[in-house]
């Protein structure tokens, strides 16, 4: 039972790290489409997907990740774990995102839009969609809260 529980505490936070950087680091597009389709919309929180929305997702996802390694913590860091990944879903299954998203950026990439923080436009991401995102997301809970479990036992 003890090479599950570090597997799973390893794979969850490592995945969680991984995500959280990407955010931080401005590689991941979700979030300006988020807002995007959010303006699109007309939603009042449309403003703060991006740069807000991001960063404290990422701060989210790097804290449980850490917390999920480091064994003193590890219960602290499942529950955690689980935010991150329901949030997701919860926004995939949602009309403000959608389970098919763009792949990323458009080619170039929209370095002036991202600098400022928007207004993002359709162009500004990918032509193709694909509903990855949602898999990892729905993949990613499923692990979260199998390692919630696992950690909550002796």
């Amino acid at each position: 039972m003890g090479i599950i529980k570090w597997g799973l505490a390893l794979g969850v936070g490592g995945f969680l790290l991984m995500m959280g950087f990407m955010k931080f680091t401005g590689g991941a597009h979700i979030f300006p489409y988020i807002e995007f389709k959010a303006s699109s919309a007309g939603l009042p929180f449309a403003e703060f997907a991006f740069p807000l929305g991001n960063m404290v997702t990422a701060a989210l996802e790097v804290l449980a990740g850490v917390l999920l390694i480091v064994p003193m913590t590890r219960r602290i860091g499942a529950h955690l774990a689980v935010l991150p990944f329901l949030g997701a879903v919860v926004f995939h299954l949602s009309p403000v995102l959608g389970i098919s998203t763009p792949t990323g950026y458009a080619d170039p990439k929209p370095l002036e839009v991202l600098a400022a923080g928007g207004p993002f436009a359709r162009a500004d991401f990918a032509a193709a969609e694909s509903n990855m995102l949602f898999m990892m997301a729905a993949v990613g809970l499923a692990a979260a809260i199998i390692n919630l479990i696992v950690q909550r036992t002796h």
